[in-house]
C-alpha cells in the first residue's frame, strides 16, 4: 500500500511538471512569425527525441523482446503509415469549406496538432510501463526515473503545447487537452503497476515504441518541418532553431538518461 501512495505522489509530480511545460508556449499572445519560429524549434525537440530518444529506446527494447530489426522495422513503417491514414481521413472527414488561405492554413495546423497529440500518446503510454517497471525494481530507482521523467515530459508538452498555438483552440481548450495528455503516462504507469506487480516487464515496449517513432516519424518531417519553413525570409533562423532543439534534447539524454 505504502508503494503505491509513493507512486501516487510522483504521478502528481510529473503531472504539475508536465503542466508547466504546457502553458509556457501559451503565456503571451505570439505573433505569426514568433510562432513559426516557436514551432521550428518543437521541430527540433521532435526531430531529437525521435533520434536520441525512441529509436535507440525502440531497438534496445526490441532486442531484450526478441524481435529482431526487421520487425522492428515494421512496426515503424506501421506507425507512420497509420498516422499519414489518421491524417488523410481527417483532412477529407473535417475539410475546411473556406477556400481562403487564412482557413486552409488554421486547418492544416490542426490536423498537424492532432497528428502529434496521437502519435505522442502511444509514447506517453509506454512511458506508463517504463514508470511501473521502475517503481517494481525498487522505489529509489523510481525515484530516479521519475526524475529523468520529468524532464523528459516538460520538453514534450512544451512542443506539443507548441503545435496548438497555432491552432484555432482557444486557452482552455488546449490546456484542456494537453492536461488529458499529461495523464496518460501516470494513469497508465498506475494500471501497470498494479498488472505487472511479480512479472518481468523486460522487452513489452520495444515493438509499440517502434510503432511510436513511425508516427513521430511521419509528423515531424511530413508535418513539422515543412511548417517551420512555410514562412518565406526566416529560413536560416529556422534552421537554427531546429538546431538548438536537436542539441536540447541530445544534451538532456546525456544529462538525464531516459531508459526503458
Amino acid at each position: 500500500m505504502d508503494a503505491v501512495f509513493t507512486f501516487i505522489l510522483y504521478a502528481l509530480l510529473l503531472i504539475v511538471v508536465s503542466m508547466v511545460g504546457a502553458v509556457l508556449p501559451r503565456v503571451r499572445d505570439l505573433s505569426d512569425r514568433q510562432a513559426h519560429l516557436l514551432l521550428a524549434l518543437s521541430a527540433g525537440i521532435f526531430l531529437g527525441l525521435l533520434f536520441f530518444l525512441l529509436l535507440p529506446e525502440a531497438i534496445h527494447e526490441c532486442e531484450d523482446g526478441g524481435f529482431d530489426i526487421h520487425e522492428f522495422c515494421y512496426a515503424l513503417a506501421a506507425g507512420f503509415v497509420m498516422i499519414m491514414a489518421v491524417e488523410t481521413y481527417l483532412k477529407h472527414r473535417h475539410m475546411c469549406t473556406c477556400d481562403c488561405q487564412c482557413c486552409q492554413e488554421a486547418h492544416s495546423h490542426k490536423l498537424t496538432s492532432i497528428s502529434s497529440f496521437i502519435g505522442l500518446s502511444v509514447h506517453a503510454a509506454c512511458d506508463g510501463l517504463a514508470l511501473a517497471a521502475a517503481f517494481l525494481a525498487g522505489e529509489e530507482v523510481g525515484l530516479l526515473t521519475t526524475v529523468g521523467m520529468c524532464i523528459h515530459k516538460f520538453v514534450v508538452l512544451f512542443s506539443l503545447s507548441s503545435t496548438m498555438v497555432l491552432t484555432d483552440y482557444s486557452n482552455r481548450q488546449a490546456i484542456n487537452r494537453l492536461f488529458a495528455f499529461a495523464l496518460i503516462t501516470p494513469v497508465a504507469g498506475l494500471l501497470f503497476f498494479g498488472l505487472f506487480s511479480g512479472i518481468s516487464t523486460e522487452g513489452l515496449t520495444g515493438i509499440p515504441l517502434a510503432f511510436a517513432a513511425g508516427t513521430f516519424l511521419y509528423v515531424t518531417v511530413c508535418d513539422m518541418l515543412p511548417e517551420a519553413f512555410h514562412r518565406k525570409g526566416d529560413d536560416v533562423r529556422s534552421i537554427g532553431l531546429v538546431i538548438v532543439g536537436l542539441v536540447l534534447i541530445l544534451l538532456f539524454t546525456l544529462c538525464f538518461p531516459h531508459t526503458h
